[in-house]
């Protein structure tokens, strides 16, 4: 038999883990699951939020994430955050730093068109590429593979107020 295992937490990542009884395999006595807080200090953190290249439009895989930050925010009323986007080094610092100011508008109008109040987000900034999380800067251009910049078109989201305290039916 195929079986699979999943765990799910309110305000916590989820998590799957998958295993069989095939003729042979020892049967797990003990399964661990990895339910991770999306609240962590001062940010919700969830999966990257990425975008293609020279582009600012939410992408499905984004909006799967994003629908996380929208499931914190109505149940922790009392949140305000912060969206901070970045881009990779490609292309002018200008250029980018308009490119990830819209990336944050983006993100921000995606939020508030599934119900939350626009005064829930006290700015959506863009820097473009002045916080890049690796060394493919403009001299390492070249050496970088596409993955690489990936990984610098980004999102974050800070707390800028409230300390999460969950909404009840009484309140």
């Amino acid at each position: 038999m195929e079986y699979t295992i999943s765990g799910e937490q309110e305000d916590y990542e989820s998590d799957v883990v998958n295993f069989s009884t095939k003729k042979g395999k020892k049967i797990p006595v003990n399964i661990s699951l990895n339910l991770r807080p999306l609240i962590r200090d001062n940010q919700i953190v969830i999966n990257p939020i990425r975008f293609d290249y020279d582009k600012f439009d939410i992408r499905e895989d984004a909006e799967y994430e994003l629908e996380k930050i929208v499931s914190i925010l109505k149940r922790h009323t009392d949140i305000v955050i912060k969206i901070a986007s970045h881009t990779d080094a490609r292309g002018k610092s200008s250029y980018n730093r308009l490119l990830s100011d819209r990336r944050a508008k983006a993100t921000r109008k995606y939020i508030i068109s599934r119900g939350i109040a626009a005064n829930r987000i006290k700015s959506a900034i863009g820097y473009g590429e002045s916080d890049l999380l690796n060394e493919c800067d403009e001299p390492n251009l070249n050496r970088c593979t596409d993955e690489e910049h990936q990984l610098n078109r980004r999102s974050y989201f800070y707390i800028v107020k409230g300390n999460g305290a969950v909404r009840t039916e009484n309140n």
